[in-house]
């Protein structure tokens, strides 16, 4: 079985850079500094990109043809040869200076195939439409990302993309939509910006009292016509109607650039047609032909006189598999689930990767949960005007589930509520502090509805069901199938542990961190206990950062204080102090996060929360890198990981060996900073069996640890504006 990634090393002689001096420097106005980089190519050849060193800005050029001394640039400025430099790709601002020098050779390269490029994606995508679906036109792509992992790599990863007909103008002045429907429904979606770049922006909102040929509120001192002609030029100034309104993009986390709607085209990232998405799923076959055809297409790469070379065959060292952890299930006495052992919900035969996910319901059910705990629970049963009936025969399933196979007694005449009459609601609400957890019964599944309810419990536990799923399980006799996970659930929201990972992981506890949002962008974190999986601490209230997906030090540093203070103050936890830590962050760890976290960590060992000789490691997880993982016999199995360097590692955590198409996607953890002894492998195992507690669903796979799990799920409830409180794990 040989095992190998979507990327391709990349071999590069030593480089050595022209840098030009600046003058008058330009305090970090990148834009003045991309406009010096692109007049010094036209002069020296090569590539150039702003370049710092020493505390000053240059413009660092490779790969040049021709000598210049002095050049006339942008602003008046002067741009001077003052020295060369050998560029050492081990570090990120020499390698930052290859990396781009390269896409912008393969930019130039490709369109001559009638390939564009779309940078905030960074994603090739080919001019012919290959289809055309429910008004969208489907153009093939491929990702590419320059890295450096110990060498340059390219990675290659085919995709699709979905771009509408309309763009933003036609929907405003489209009398069925209007500034307000925009406002509600397009506003933090994704266009394309059809200028010379063509790259993917999120529109964050619209003016309405401000056209293009005025000034936007803010940082700029020019008209909005005025800044798109001196960014992308006349010829697409000219295509916009002056009374347009002038509208606010950011090109990923970037401050927001005045844009003209009639430049921005509706592509959709999410919430697109099923068929675009099923015709985006290959196979592995199919989705290696495409990799292998697009690297013959680009060949060899050649930066003005530098010649790269790069490999034929695709990266295969590093790269093996994670063995299965144990699962412990049961109080007392506990039974162990492991691969190779007798598999006890399935007639004893030996249990192998193929059933492992489904065997985790059987041992449940089999054995018992892990941790329960004999307490009576008030629920109260939630509906909309007319299935009161429906509602209760529903949770008396689940709750009949629960208590016989989870050891929970719920309420036999449960509190019934009808969400949709507010005189009913708010009189209710006044015996809340009686109830524990509520039954919602939908029918169907919707986001504002869900939240609604979130809202009348006031962040008490919520457990919905939808009877459009419940009705198609009784269609295809699944029924039972819904039944248990809701009820698992409802019973994990309320405390128990369906099963454990024990003395397996490498540090006492596990923080999960992450900055998303919907309504509003907020910061969430959870620990879980390293040694039995225990929930410890979970952040309840909404911590707002603004539009910024990263917490300023200071509140970094309160939320690392508060979750282990709170694991500590666990009596369940049963530690005096913590040794040791791992924090996953979803996403990237941020410069002022990690400041913070080294803050807290000094308070936390002064009021001796953690030990003096205290170890803590912080590791970003990506939910979706560039990079998969191929076998050469077909499907990698789950736990197949890629060490990238000593510092990263991709990681098959979903169920691989079930998944009947598609290609699984890796996440990627690196370790982005520590105090301690750690080593990648490690860290990556203990990512890996993480994902396996997937208590909500136990049947079924998780792609994330559960970490970084929770908190996105956390986020995505926090942030809305109905919810300002969360008590529960929401599985």
């Amino acid at each position: 079985m040989g095992r190998f990634i979507n990327s391709f090393e990349i071999d590069v002689p030593s480089v050595t850079a022209d840098l030009y001096d600046i003058d008058p420097q330009p305090n970090d106005n990148y834009s003045l500094l991309n406009a010096h980089a692109t007049i010094l190519e036209r002069n020296v050849g090569g590539r150039a990109r702003w370049y710092n060193q020493g505390g000053r800005h240059y413009i660092a050029v490779i790969g040049a043809e021709r000598d210049y001394g002095t050049i006339q640039s942008a602003d008046g400025a002067e741009l001077e040869f003052a020295h060369e430099s050998d560029l050492d790709f081990s570090e990120w601002s020499d390698f930052k200076v290859l990396q781009e020098a390269l896409i912008d050779e393969l930019k130039d390269d490709l369109e001559t195939d009638d390939y564009w490029y779309d940078s905030t994606k960074n994603t090739f995508y080919h001019e012919d439409r290959e289809a055309r679906i429910e008004g969208y036109d489907v153009h093939p792509g491929v990702e590419v990302r320059i890295s450096h992992h110990d060498r340059p790599l390219i990675t290659l990863d085919p995709t699709l993309g979905a771009f509408g007909s309309r763009t933003l103008a036609d929907y405003l002045n489209d009398p069925a939509w209007g500034i307000d429907r925009v406002n509600d429904e397009l506003v933090g979606r994704t266009f394309i910006y059809q200028t010379s770049d063509r790259a993917s922006c999120t529109v964050t909102g619209v003016f309405e009292n401000t056209t293009v040929s005025e000034i936007p509120p803010g940082r700029f001192d020019n008209e909005t016509l005025d800044e798109i002609e001196s960014r992308h030029g006349k010829e697409y100034a000219d295509r916009i109607d002056p009374s347009e309104p002038t509208v606010k993009i950011q090109y990923g986390n970037s401050d927001w650039y005045p844009a003209a709607p009639s430049l921005l085209l509706f592509a959709p990232s999410e919430d697109r047609p099923d068929e675009i998405s099923q015709r985006a799923t290959f196979g592995p076959q199919e989705r290696w032909q495409k990799v292998e055809d697009f690297r013959e297409l680009i060949g060899d790469i050649s930066i003005g006189s530098i010649q790269t070379d790069i490999s034929p065959s695709p990266v295969r060292d590093g790269i093996s598999a994670y063995g299965y952890p144990v699962l412990t299930f049961g109080d007392d006495p506990s039974t162990e689930m492991a691969i190779g052992r007798p598999n006890i919900s399935f007639n004893g035969s030996e249990l192998t990767q193929e059933y492992w996910n489904p065997a985790k319901q059987g041992y449940l059910e089999e054995v018992g949960p892990r941790r329960t705990f004999d307490q009576d629970f008030s629920v109260a049963v939630l509906f909309p005007e007319g299935t009161e009936d429906e509602a209760l025969s529903a949770y008396q399933q689940v709750r009949e589930y629960v208590e016989e196979h989870l050891g929970l007694i719920l309420s036999d005449r449960p509190g019934r509520v009808n969400y949709e009459d507010p005189r009913e609601v708010e009189e209710w609400q006044r015996s809340l502090e009686d109830v524990d957890a509520g039954f919602g019964y939908l029918p169907e599944y919707d986001e504002d509805v869900y939240h609604k309810l979130i809202e009348i419990l006031e962040g008490k536990p919520l457990q919905s069901l939808t009877a459009t799923n419940l009705r198609s399980a009784q269609r295809s006799g699944h029924e039972a199938d819904v039944i248990s996970n809701t009820a698992v659930g409802l019973g994990v929201k309320l405390g128990v542990i369906p099963f454990s990972i024990e003395n397996q992981l490498d540090t006492d506890a596990y923080l999960g961190l992450s900055v998303t949002g919907r309504d509003r962008t907020v910061a969430s974190g959870v620990v879980v206990s390293g040694t039995d999986n225990q929930i410890l601490y979970q952040t309840e209230e909404t911590n707002p950062t603004g539009r910024s997906t990263v917490t300023n030090q200071g509140m970094t540093k309160q939320i690392l204080i508060r979750a282990v203070q709170g694991a500590v103050n666990d009596p369940r936890s049963g530690f005096d102090q913590l040794s040791s830590l791992t924090i996953h962050r979803n996403g990237y760890l941020g410069d002022d996060e990690i400041s913070g976290l080294k803050e807290g960590v000094e308070y936390l060992k002064s009021n001796d929360f953690v030990t003096e000789s205290f170890e803590w490691v912080g590791v970003d997880v990506q939910h979706s890198p560039t990079y998969r993982i191929y076998d050469d016999d077909g499907m990698p199995d789950m736990g197949s990981y890629a060490q990238l360097d000593d510092e990263t590692v991709l990681i098959v955590t979903t169920d691989a060996p079930r998944l009947g198409e598609g290609t699984p996607q890796p996440i990627l953890c690196e370790i982005s900073v520590e105090e301690g002894d750690f080593d990648i492998y490690s860290v990556g195992r203990d990512a890996f069996y993480l994902s396996e507690l997937n208590w909500g669903a136990p049947s079924k796979g998780i792609k994330d640890p559960l970490t970084v799990y929770l908190t996105r799920r956390m986020n995505s409830r926090l942030s809305h504006d109905r919810v300002s409180r969360l008590t529960y794990p929401p599985f």
